[in-house]
């Protein structure tokens, strides 16, 4: 072989050694049933965009949002209302007499009082002086025992100056209505149907709880302690 045979022989080497190689991989298969693995999207994927789901905002609450308590100064709650008052007494004790006089009347209600530790409904008058005929009082002071407080016969007792307060629980006898006598018996279930500035029993029985004001006068008083088997002794 000549020198120029064996320089073209090498130049078409170095020709055929530089030219990329030509794929030998078969062609894709359009077969649906291949196995081939489908490509990953670990090794191409790109990063996330900066909208990612770690910076959506949170979806809006459809409740309505529940306002902050005030700091104003809430206004307290109007107490609840007093007790009504219990009329003082303790014991019952009765009048009698064969005529009563009040001026200056007023029939206030029906009210609490107090009558042997427990309360009762009593009818309340207030009057601006009383006229006692023939007066008698008498109260339980222990069992079957009395005191008994007598004027002297005829006389008027009399309750003034000022104003009087009488707790009764019960007062019958006549209305004297211009010489007509209406018989009554007024108590708390019962009161009086009118409220006149003045009024006269006779025969009349008063049970009382309590009376407050006014001087009570009684002209020979006779005060004596009796039991309830023996009359009401005067001395």
């Amino acid at each position: 072989m000549t020198a120029a045979q064996s320089l073209a022989a090498v130049t078409m080497v170095a020709v055929l050694a530089l030219q990329p190689p030509s794929s030998t991989e078969p062609p894709p298969s359009s077969d649906p049933g291949s196995s081939s693995p489908a490509p990953t999207s670990t090794t191409t994927s790109e990063p996330p965009p900066a909208s990612s789901t770690s910076a959506t905002p949170p979806p809006v609450s459809s409740t309505v949002p529940t306002p902050p308590p005030s700091t104003e100064p809430s206004t307290p709650a109007p107490p609840p209302p007093a007790p009504a008052p219990v009329a003082a007494g303790g014991r019952e004790w009765t009048l009698t007499a064969s005529r009563l006089d009040l001026g200056g009347l007023d029939f206030v209600g029906i009210v609490d009082a107090l009558l042997n530790g427990q309360v009762v409904k009593v009818l309340k008058f207030t009057a601006a002086d009383m006229k006692i005929k023939d007066l008698v009082q008498t109260a339980e002071i222990s069992p079957g025992f009395k005191l008994v407080t007598a004027a002297r016969p005829g006389s008027t007792s009399t309750v003034s100056p000022g104003r009087i307060e009488l707790f009764t629980v019960q007062l019958k006898g006549n209305l004297d209505i211009l010489g007509i006598k209406i018989p009554v018996d007024y108590t708390a279930a019962h009161p009086p149907p009118l409220n006149v500035p003045f009024v006269t029993f006779t025969e009349v029985t008063v049970r009382n709880t309590d009376l407050v004001g006014g001087t009570l006068k009684i002209p020979g008083a006779r005060i004596s302690v009796v039991s309830d088997q023996a009359p009401a002794a005067r001395r």
